[in-house]
């Protein structure tokens, strides 16, 4: 009997014959002209014919169900691996193999599920694929594509889907491998868009692999179908994969190549295939592709899962989770261990859950979206994003949500508006088991709870003055009576931490509330009401003047310890030798010890990432608060003279606009009330840094304990634990207690994720987000505010002042020098960083909002920012000659030689 079909020699394979999806789209393609690698396909009628029966006799099961739902399932899994392991090949098998496989010939060996990419469900990355195979070691693979159908990943999502059909295997394709100088993924259709009339497509060195797994981002092209490029950007490619035929292995190479990976004619033939494709299926089409000897080879090609053919197909697919790192970047930037993402997970959890109580909505509706509040966050390759549909379907929450959903992307610092899903559907669905009486009940709380919002206007500043009294009432002098308590102790205190304060942060979150629509109205009605220069406008109507706002106070601490070092050339010797020597900080003159420490009784507990559990404060480090001063006290100060009062401007603007009272009075009004609330924020925002510090230090003192318990080799070795697994080890609840083994493992991972290429700002993950997750990248669309010809870039425009010179890409101002009246390029700032807003002369931030960070603490300081900036820190390098204007977020890059002919 025949098992095996190679289609390309037309040798008897029939329509009939399943051999899965994926086998199917090659046949397509190599029948319709596409040079397709040469390929034959293993039907499943083998195992159903031969292994399955032996299966069915000796274990007497007929289908997936009396797998699924065997109280003893993993032993009969086990078993069944066990059978097809064992499994003595018959000879005509062996026979018909031999006489397709080549000896000098590597071999790709994948599986093509029948059930794969159905329309109702989705096995695509779960079962196995062997890459550079030999002749004699394809049977055993075979096997592990055979045993891979029984995993435990598997048998889940069939429980979950339903998928209670006969048990089958997939086909397997095993096709040559290609040897690709050149590699990539295409879409025929732009899948962030939605705009069917552009072609994506991604390029690097080398195996795509290093795509697929989010090593090397490579070359993006976006051309239209008549092959006009609308915009590309082409990287550094910073490695690349190839085949070692010696070692018999996949090599990593460490390459600086900007060059473009694909030429001009290379592109051409490459989109003439892309089109061509797609009109095969009329379907938008995900495609692989690889050029081997200037050969052009379609991979394999398959629909465009998250092409919307209605406005809310992309979430029917099975967990599929739209990442986007918005404002989480400001708060946890960079690696971020375990302890503080489980940390935050929980707090996150916690204060929306208050956020909808507050809101009036019922205890129904909160019990339905549970598994919404639980999932804000998530941690992939070591960095947090968050999980944006959730943020959208939180939202929804909100009285008038759809006019929010707005202002919420404005202070997310959310970069393109999640289009075209319906999120209502998931609200709807909440209110079906509802009585008429709880929706009668929800309303009139959701009434109340809109009059209790418009109340807090006029109290919010009282009842932040409270809380924050609260706060230091429970958190005073912590530091002292931490280290005296037992490990009971200190559990008991974390949970007044918890129970006491996380579950009491209704004030704060109800000012974020405030700020997020007045901060909206104020930019809606200055962008309505004046045509020109609205941003500049707005960003000047919207500073503090300085006045009274915590963010800012750091700063001025600092501007004025570095002025006695700057009238004091003994002292700032003998700073200059305490920084080199790293020694006792503390001076012979007393005013600046004086100074000095009540910067570090006030803010001392701040940290560069200071939300990140495993920072050092500046009490533990404090040279590089030293550094900053003595920096500054080198800077000339005339620039800050020259500075135009900021309350004059706000007045001339109010003044010479020409719009009737009325108008006036709604604008005045507005900005009256964004400025309140932000102000109230910024200093919310420094209490939570407070409570973030008291976990820190009550897990410091665990992690001493555990220490000398012998359960962790080094204390600082907690920050790679869980919450759970810390008190997991106290209450007993903790399944495995090999914490050394675990933490060994979790530290190799971060190593390797810290070499790890970031992944994109906005991407999407579907299904099980493993080890090798799938992660399509949905910041191509935001290239296109660059033209890259011209040498120019775009952002949002945060504090006005047109800035030209050398920039300086920095990722942490604790491990890369900041110098005076340097323009940095970074990818995000926290609040620690005010300590290095004095010395800057301009600041261009990657990701951010009008309402993060560095966009309120530049337009107090009055330097010239710009934020939002896709890509900059890859686009823009140390060393780049750039002018930019905060006015209107236009950075040119210059050329330096042309400045001289200028």
């Amino acid at each position: 009997m025949k098992y095996i079909y190679d289609i390309s020699e037309n040798n008897g394979y029939k329509e009939n014959i399943k051999i899965g999806k994926k086998a199917q789209n090659l046949n397509d393609l190599l029948k319709n002209g596409f040079n397709v690698p040469y390929f034959f396909v293993i039907s499943n009628e083998y195992f159903e014919k031969i292994i399955f029966s032996k299966i069915n006799k000796s274990l007497n099961i007929y289908d997936w169900n009396d797998v699924i739902n065997n109280n003893n399932s993993k032993n009969l899994l086990q078993k069944i691996k066990d059978i097809i392991e064992d499994h003595t090949f018959e000879n005509e098998f062996l026979k018909e193999l031999d006489s397709y496989l080549k000896n000098d010939e590597y071999y790709a060996v994948r599986s093509s599920s029948i059930e794969e990419d159905s329309d109702s469900f989705s096995f695509a990355g779960q079962f196995e694929t062997f890459l550079y195979i030999k002749k004699e070691e394809v049977l055993q693979n075979i096997k592990k594509i055979w045993i891979s159908s029984f995993s435990d990943h598997i048998m889940k999502y069939r429980k979950e889907q339903k998928i209670n059909n006969k048990i089958n295997v997939p086909a397997i394709i095993v096709q040559k491998m290609v040897n690709s100088k050149k590699s990539g993924i295409a879409f025929s259709a732009n899948p962030v868009n939605q705009n069917k009339n552009e072609i994506v497509i991604s390029a690097t060195f080398g195996l795509g692999n290093s795509l697929v797994d989010g090593i090397e981002s490579g070359d993006l092209f976006v051309l239209d179908k008549n092959f006009k490029i609308l915009s590309k950007k082409i990287k550094e490619k910073t490695v690349k994969q190839n085949f070692d035929y010696d070692k018999k292995t996949i090599k990593l190479e460490e390459i600086n190549d900007s060059s473009e990976v694909l030429n001009e004619n290379e592109l051409k033939k490459l989109t003439e295939n892309i089109i061509n494709i797609e009109k095969l299926y009329s379907l938008p089409q995900d495609i692989e592709w690889a050029y081997e000897n200037n050969s052009l080879y379609i991979l394999q090609s398959r629909p465009i899962t998250t092409f919307k053919t209605n406005n809310n197909q992309i979430l029917n697919d099975s967990n599929t989770i739209i990442w986007d790192n918005g404002n989480v970047i400001e708060s946890f930037p960079e690696i971020t261990l375990p302890l503080t993402f489980s940390f935050a997970k929980n707090a996150y959890t916690e204060v929306y859950k208050q956020f909808a109580e507050i809101i009036g909505v019922s205890k129904k509706i909160i019990n339905y979206y549970n598994p919404v509040f639980d999932n804000m966050l998530g941690i992939l390759n070591g960095r947090i994003y968050n999980n944006l549909i959730n943020w959208y379907k939180m939202l929804l929450l909100v009285p008038n949500a759809k006019k929010n959903n707005t202002f919420m992307e404005q202070m997310l610092g959310v970069t393109d508006e999640l289009k075209g899903i319906n999120f209502e559907e998931n609200l709807t669905d909440a209110y079906k088991n509802m009585n008429s009486f709880e929706k009668f009940l929800s309303f009139t709380k959701k009434i109340k709870a809109g009059l209790f919002l418009f109340l807090n206007m006029f109290f919010i500043n009282h009842r932040a003055k409270k809380f924050c009294q609260m706060i230091e009432e429970n958190t005073k002098n912590n530091e002292e009576k931490i280290v005296k308590m037992n490990i009971s102790e200190l559990k008991n205190y974390y949970d007044l931490l918890e129970n006491k304060l996380l579950k009491k942060w209704n004030v704060s979150i109800s000012n974020d509330f405030l700020v997020m629509v007045w901060f909206g109205i104020s930019k809606k009605l200055t962008d309505k009401f004046i045509k020109t220069n609205a941003d500049e406008i707005h960003n000047i109507l919207i500073s503090q003047k300085g006045k009274d706002i915590i963010s800012v106070e750091p700063a001025k601490y600092i501007e004025e310890l570095s002025s006695l070092l700057k009238k004091d050339t003994t002292l700032q010797e003998e700073v200059k030798n305490i920084i080199t020597e790293k020694k006792d900080i503390f001076t012979k003159n007393s005013k600046f010890n004086e100074l000095l420490n009540d910067y570090l009784d006030k803010f001392g507990n701040r940290a560069i990432y200071e939300l990140k559990l495993e920072s050092l404060t500046l009490k533990e480090n404090p040279i590089f608060l030293l550094e900053m001063i003595y920096s500054l006290s080198l800077k000339n100060n005339e620039n800050s003279k020259n500075k135009t009062d900021i309350s004059i401007e706000q007045k001339n603007i109010y003044k010479n606009i020409k719009i009737n009272i009325f108008k006036k009075f709604l604008l005045k009004t507005s900005i009256f009330y964004a400025k309140k609330f932000i102000k109230i924020r910024e200093k919310l925002r420094f209490q939570r840094t407070i409570v973030f510090t008291l976990a820190k230090n009550i897990f410091k003192q665990i992690g001493i304990y555990l220490k000398n318990s012998n359960i962790i080799n080094d204390e600082r070795d907690i920050f790679y634990m869980t919450t759970n697994e810390i008190f997991g080890l106290i209450n007993a609840s903790i399944i495995d207690t090999n914490i050394k083994k675990i933490i060994e493992i979790r530290k190799k991972n971060y190593d390797i994720y810290k070499q790890l290429t970031p992944l994109p700002n906005r991407f999407l993950t579907k299904g099980f987000i493993g080890e090798n997750f799938f992660f399509q990248d949905l910041t191509s669309s935001e290239i296109i505010q660059h033209d890259e010809k011209k040498n120019l870039l775009r952002g949002t425009p945060c504090s006005k002042g047109i800035v030209r010179g050398f920039i300086k890409v920095i990722a942490n101002p604790a491990n890369e020098k900041i110098e005076k009246d340097d323009i940095v390029v970074t990818k995000s700032t926290d609040p620690s960083w005010v300590m290095v807003f004095p010395l800057l002369k301009g600041l261009i931030v990657e990701v951010g909002s009008l309402l993060s960070h560095s966009a309120i603490i530049s337009r107090e300081l009055g330097i010239p920012s710009i934020v939002g900036v896709s890509n900059a820190t890859q686009l823009l390098k140390t060393g780049d000659y750039i002018e930019f204007d905060g006015s209107t977020g236009i950075i040119h890059k210059i050329e330096f030689k042309k400045t001289f002919e200028d």
